[in-house]
C-alpha cells in the first residue's frame, strides 16, 4: 500500500525522545511489511538534517516543507498560535505542507495518510481539501485534553493564567473532538487512552490500541540488582517542560527525604536537555549525576537499583516506565507516570504515590532490600515483554493501521 506519513519530528537513529524513537520503529515496521512509505514534515526543529539521516537508513522519500516566511516575528506568532490552539500546528507550517507540490502529489497518490501526533492529524484533516480521498489515521501519542485538564486543576482561580487555561482546555477539547471524529481510525497506546478518545469525540471515534515496541536491551538485561552504590534513575528528554519540572521536584523535595535515611544513595538523571538547575545540583553534589544526551541509555539502566518517574503533568503511556518494567527494575511513580499501565496487565514492582514523602518512602523500601524488590518485579517484567514485544510489532502495527486489528 502507498502510505503517506505526516510527522512533526523526522526520526533518526538515536533521536533523543521517546516519541521520535517510536515513529522510527513504526516506519521501519511498515517498510519491513513491504509498504511504500513517503514521509512528509514541516521544515522545523532540525527536520532537514533528520530527513537526510532517515533517507540514508530506510531509502524512502522524505519531503520537508519550508515555510515562505521566517524570522523572529514569525516565530513569536507561532508561539502565540500554539498557546491558543495547542492541537493545531502554526499556520505558516500548515500552509508550507499543504502548498508544497511534492507533498500534494504524495497526498494524491497515497492510499492511506497517517499522522503521528495530533498536530499532524490536523494536517491530515486538511488533506481532503486538496483532493485526497485516502483513508486517514492519526496516532495520538498523548490525548492532549488530559494534559490541559491537569494544568487547569493546578492553576489558581481569578488569575490571568486561569483564564488562559480555561481557553486552552476549551480549544483543545473542541479541536481534538473534531479530529478524532473525522479520522477513519485513532491509534492509541492504551485502553485508558482509547476510552478518553471516545469520550472527547462524543463516542464517535473509531479507536485501535497498539502497544509500542521496546528493544533497548531489555530482554538481555540483568535479572538482579546491580552491585555497587544504590542508584535511583530518572530518564527523560529534559527539554520538555513536564520532564524538567519533574526532575527539579525530584531534586528539591524527594532527594532530601531519601538522603535523610540513606545518605549513600546516588541519583542519576539521564537524557537530553538538562536544565541549569539540574546541572547546578550535580555540580555541588557528587552523588547526583546529570548525563545530558547519550547515544544509548543501556548503561544508565544497568546501573539502576530503582527507577523513579515523578511526573505530575503530561498524558498518555510513558515509555520510560515500560522500559524499566521490561528490564525488571522496580519502578516508583506517580499515577501520571504509570498511566496506561495500571489495570491493563501485571504491575507488581510498580509502586505508585503522589507526593514527595510517599515517593521517597517507596524508594526507601526498594533500597532496604533490592533483591526482594527485584523478585517482586519479575511478573511485571514478563507481562511487559510480551505486551510490548518488538518481534510482533510490525504485524500489530499493520493490523491497527489498516483496520485488521478490531478497531472500534
Amino acid at each position: 500500500m502507498r502510505i503517506v506519513s505526516l510527522v512533526a519530528h523526522v526520526p533518526y537513529a538515536g533521536i533523543p525522545h521517546a516519541g521520535g524513537q517510536y515513529v522510527l520503529a513504526h516506519l521501519r515496521a511498515l517498510c519491513a511489511r513491504g509498504h511504500e512509505v513517503t514521509v512528509v514534515a514541516p521544515d522545523w526543529r532540525g527536520n532537514g538534517e533528520n530527513a537526510r539521516l532517515l533517507r540514508a537508513e530506510l531509502g524512502i522519500d522524505v519531503i520537508v516543507c519550508p515555510p515562505r516566511t521566517s524570522g523572529r516575528l514569525a516565530e513569536w506568532w507561532d508561539t502565540q498560535q500554539i498557546r491558543l490552539f495547542p492541537v493545531r500546528p502554526p499556520r505558516r507550517y500548515r500552509r508550507a505542507v499543504l502548498q508544497s507540490r511534492s507533498a500534494r502529489a504524495a497526498f494524491a497518490r497515497g492510499e492511506l495518510i497517517e499522522a503521528q501526533w495530533a498536530e499532524m492529524g490536523w494536517l491530515a484533516l486538511s488533506a481532503r481539501t486538496i483532493g485526497s480521498r485516502a483513508q486517514r489515521v492519526v496516532t495520538a501519542h498523548d490525548v492532549i485534553a488530559q494534559t490541559y485538564d491537569r494544568i487547569l486543576a493546578t492553576t489558581r482561580r481569578g488569575t490571568p493564567a486561569r483564564l488562559l487555561g480555561l481557553w486552552r482546555r476549551r480549544s483543545v477539547s473542541r479541536d481534538e473532538g473534531r479530529l478524532y471524529r473525522e479520522m477513519d481510525t485513532v491509534i492509541v497506546f492504551s485502553e485508558k487512552d482509547a476510552a478518553y478518545v471516545r469520550r472527547v469525540s462524543g463516542g464517535r471515534a473509531r479507536t485501535a490500541v497498539l502497544r509500542p515496541p521496546f528493544d533497548g536491551g531489555a530482554c538481555g538485561a540483568p535479572t538482579a540488582p546491580p552491585e555497587g552504590p544504590p542508584t535511583v534513575l530518572f530518564v527523560g528528554a529534559f527539554f520538555r517542560d513536564v520532564n524538567a519540572q519533574a526532575a527539579e521536584w525530584l531534586l528539591t523535595e524527594i532527594v532530601p527525604l531519601v538522603r535523610a535515611v540513606r545518605p549513600d544513595v546516588r541519583f542519576l538523571l539521564a537524557g537530553a536537555g538538562p536544565t541549569p538547575a539540574m546541572r547546578e545540583a550535580a555540580a555541588v553534589d557528587p552523588l547526583i549525576e546529570v548525563t545530558g544526551e547519550v547515544v544509548s541509555l543501556d548503561a544508565s539502566y544497568e546501573a539502576a537499583t530503582a527507577v523513579v518517574v515523578p511526573l505530575r503533568m503530561g498524558a498518555g503511556l510513558k515509555f520510560k516506565t515500560v522500559e524499566a518494567m521490561m528490564r525488571g527494575i522496580p519502578v516508583v511513580s506517580t499515577s501520571v507516570g504509570a498511566e496506561g499501565l495500571v489495570g491493563e496487565g501485571v504491575t507488581g514492582g510498580l509502586m505508585i504515590d503522589e507526593d514527595a514523602a510517599g515517593l521517597a518512602s517507596a524508594l526507601l523500601r526498594v533500597l532496604e532490600d533490592p533483591p526482594a524488590a527485584w523478585r517482586a518485579a519479575v511478573p511485571a517484567r514478563e507481562w511487559a515483554r510480551s505486551a510490548f514485544s518488538s518481534e510482533t510489532f510490525p504485524a500489530r502495527a499493520e493490523d491497527a493501521l489498516l483496520g485488521y486489528g478490531g478497531a472500534r
